[in-house]
């Protein structure tokens, strides 16, 4: 089932509340002064996380006027968990799109309650706010004119093995380079990001016009990724993106190889298609030049291990000791973000090099997987 979202009028806005109030949401949170913020949070069988997903909603010191879980398709106790920590729960009605479908049956429930200077709080449901995430949120929106949509910064929960290890130091790693960049990002993470109802209400009214995807829809369903398919859609309205330090989001990551394996072909891939749906133009370049540069990177170290055998097989020539001393610059990144992310393994991880080196390694194959299984349209799989 596709939902649109429509503009509230005089004309509508009574019917719009009778239509919440039939899904069980009480709106008396609307009543207070705005800008208000409204918290969707899509679950499909999150029991294990969504108490605490939820209480961090509440802890919040300025806290959301509604805190909605979208409960799609659930078998297991997410509805009962998130209506006891206080949440309102509302299941999605024949959603066959997962979470952009369970984030649109949402959005059309709550925007045409909503004025333009309100805003949409997106938030996956196996994370956590810091206390103030709302509150630098709206900060951001203050001081940077023009955004379509503040992302969190990506914390992962506290690593327990090897490949978590990996995931927080490349997580710490990006948060860095946002750093240095000024708050670019590339994606407004899904895992949590603040939204001005106005960029929302002009993606829906482009959608089918001058964007891809069902038209009066703000996510697109048919995507892979559709926070990075929504971060394009928003930089093409001529909106910016930005993200900030200030806002913290703690999240699991994947325990084991094979499920890192599928969450990152997904990733990667509806990346890549995304990308291909809007073409090359001056927003995109950009971001194609860094693709390209992402390919260009994992062809380098096959390169140079061809030369050093050829070289060393056919010619006798030893590589220089003096290589060794680039060593140390290639960890120390990583011995930096490690330390900042005060685990004794990750930092043993981080020093001892080759690890964490052989992980990057196969995020590049698993790369050129994904751009395989999008040129072959391979059947698409998500973490179920």
């Amino acid at each position: 089932m596709q939902l649109t979202v429509k503009a509230p009028t005089d004309q509508d806005t009574t019917p719009a509340s009778a239509t919440a109030e039939a899904a069980g949401l009480d709106l008396s949170g609307l009543d207070r002064p705005g800008p208000r913020i409204i918290s969707l949070i899509p679950a499909h069988n999150e029991e294990e996380g969504i108490v605490k997903t939820v209480r961090s909603q509440f802890a919040q010191s300025i806290q959301p006027a509604l805190v909605i879980v979208m409960a799609d398709n659930c078998t297991d106790d997410t509805v009962q968990l998130a209506r006891e920590a206080g949440a309102q729960v509302v299941e999605t009605i024949g959603n066959t799109a997962k979470k952009a479908g369970a984030l649109n049956q949402g959005l059309a429930l709550v925007m045409p309650l909503l004025e333009d200077e309100d805003y949409i709080l997106a938030q996956d449901a196996d994370g956590e706010l810091s206390t103030d995430f709302i509150k630098n949120a709206l900060w951001a929106f203050d001081v940077k004119p023009n955004l379509g949509g503040v992302s969190g910064c990506i914390v992962a929960r506290t690593p327990t093995n090897f490949i978590e290890r990996a995931q927080a130091i490349e997580y710490a790693r990006g948060t860095r380079l946002m750093g240095r960049q000024g708050g670019k990002v590339h994606v407004l993470s899904g895992a949590a990001a603040v939204f001005p109802v106005h960029a929302f209400r002009a993606i829906a009214s482009a959608r089918g016009k001058s964007l891809p995807g069902a038209a009066g829809t703000v996510y697109m369903e048919d995507s892979l990724t559709e926070d990075y398919e929504l971060t394009l859609a928003i930089r093409h309205l001529g909106m910016d993106c930005t993200s900030t330090s200030r806002c913290p989001v703690v999240t699991d990551i994947m325990p084991t190889i094979q499920m890192l394996e599928i969450q990152r072909l997904r990733w990667y891939r509806g990346a890549m298609e995304s990308l291909w749906l809007y073409g090359w133009n001056r927003i995109t370049r950009l971001t194609w030049g860094g693709v390209a540069f992402t390919f260009f990177s994992s062809l380098l170290f096959p390169m140079a291990l061809l030369a050093l055998v050829l070289s060393w097989l056919l010619w006798d020539v030893a590589p220089n000791p003096l290589y060794w001393f680039l060593l140390p610059i290639f960890m120390a990144e990583n011995i930096v973000v490690a330390v900042r992310l005060k685990d004794k393994p990750s930092l043993r991880t981080a020093i001892l090099f080759v690890p964490l080196w052989v992980y990057d390694n196969a995020m590049f194959i698993v790369y050129w997987r994904a751009l395989f299984n999008a040129v072959r349209r391979n059947a698409r799989v998500w973490i179920t």
